[in-house]
């Protein structure tokens, strides 16, 4: 499912391009966490005003941006398992804690099992999707220092990759899974990201079949353990998603073709 593993490396790289003003850095290693990068410019839902309380007091959360507060409404109003299941993955990457947070999986159940709490009660009219619901899914700010004051103002990049999906989500049986794997590529090639950054981002982008594989095979019980985007050797192939996703989803039909 994931982990914090990496988190402090790359928290320590990219406030370092703060300091430097280094937007080009910035901009390909987007840091979920960073209050400059999302900044909360939008009053947040009233559930997550309550998840956040609880957040904070059971479980010693320390801070939550912009990402945070949209996954947690995306995860609260969806209605599918494994949807709500990647939202909640994605909010956990953002949030920062006063000491050395619980486990990753744990985190994520209690987090399911708040939200189905909290809903029960709820009324009908009070769960409802509101407006903001319809912001886009990414509102990351460049941040630019004056050096005169040393201060810091924040405006929005131009034309940048994370203001909006890159590519629709695979859609499952009714889709050719290689060739979305390859549109998939040359569309996060496009924008620079990384390896390590494809691999965190594409479980949001499964849906059906290929999404409850993915969190299976990333688990951290399951038996060849997907830890990666791609194998740079061939000790790392049994454990690339690129490798076991067209294993597993290149069919005898789309080989024949």
């Amino acid at each position: 499912m994931g982990d914090y593993s990496y988190l402090p490396q790359q928290s320590e790289e990219h406030f370092a391009a703060h300091n430097r003003n280094d937007q080009s850095f910035i901009k390909l290693n987007p840091l979920p966490s960073c209050l400059i990068c999302f900044s909360l410019e939008k009053q947040s839902s009233r559930q997550f005003q309550d998840f956040w309380n609880w957040f904070l007091n059971e479980h010693s959360a320390k801070t939550y941006t912009a990402y945070t507060t949209y996954y947690f409404d995306q995860a609260y109003f969806e209605d599918d398992f494994e949807e709500r299941n990647n939202s909640i993955n994605q909010l956990l990457y953002s949030a920062t804690f006063e000491q050395q947070p619980p486990d990753f999986e744990y985190l994520n159940h209690q987090i399911h099992i708040w939200i189905a709490a909290h809903q029960a009660t709820e009324t009908p009219f009070e769960t409802e999707e509101e407006s903001y619901q319809t912001a886009p899914v990414f509102d990351l700010l460049s941040s630019k220092s004056d050096s005169s004051t040393q201060t810091v103002t924040s405006e929005p990049m131009a034309n940048d990759p994370m203001q909006a999906n890159i590519l629709a989500a695979l859609q499952g049986d009714a889709q050719d899974p290689i060739e979305w794997l390859n549109d998939f590529e040359r569309a996060v090639t496009a924008n620079q990201y990384d390896d390590k950054y494809k691999f965190q981002i594409v479980g949001g982008y499964l849906q059906g079949s290929s999404a409850t594989w993915f969190l299976q095979e990333t688990d951290a019980n399951a038996q060849q353990r997907i830890i990666r985007w791609t194998p740079a050797n061939v000790g790392e192939i049994n454990t690339s998603f690129t490798t076991w996703f067209e294993n597993k989803f290149r069919t005898p039909i789309l080989i024949s073709k």
